[in-house]
């Protein structure tokens, strides 16, 4: 039934983890809060057309973006867009939120203050299109005691 979910980190093991973006970008994080509400219907979130990711239901993702406006939009039975004014250095948000359709749900891309993000965002999972963070790890920690060999947690 959650088959497609997100496998990552959190959303405040995997932000601990990044370098800015770079000099003169943002950082775009899109999620989607929802894990069962229309699990099944994912669809492809574009800037300005280009693919940046998929709405997958208890995910997130980012997209790092020059200043500017851009449209964001997931196309399903229903073209849903979002207008988002991206400032240079500063995070923005969008929640992806599912809503049902005639035939099949749709998701609709809305952009949200940061406290109202980052309080949705504590329990979704880092996905990438790509599928990249299948296999992440969080960079070791110098000070991190070694993991017991025997697989038994102490």
């Amino acid at each position: 039934m959650l088959a497609g979910c997100a496998t990552g980190p959190d959303f405040a093991t995997y932000h601990a983890t990044l370098a800015p973006p770079k000099e003169g970008e943002a950082r775009v994080w899109f999620y989607r809060p929802s894990k069962f509400l229309g699990s099944a219907v994912q669809p492809i979130v574009f800037v300005n057309g280009e693919e940046v990711g998929k709405a997958q239901p208890g995910s997130f993702f980012y997209a790092d973006r020059p200043p500017g406006t851009f449209e964001i939009q997931c196309t399903t039975e229903w073209a849903d867009k979002a207008q988002l004014t991206v400032t240079t250095n500063q995070a923005h948000y969008v929640r992806l939120t599912m809503l049902p359709g005639v035939f099949v749900g749709h998701v609709l891309p809305k952009v949200v203050p940061e406290p109202q993000a980052l309080r949705e965002m504590g329990k979704c999972r880092l996905i990438t299109a790509d599928g990249r963070n299948k296999d992440w790890k969080a960079p070791a920690q110098p000070d991190a005691p070694p993991k017991a060999a025997s697989g038994h947690v102490h």
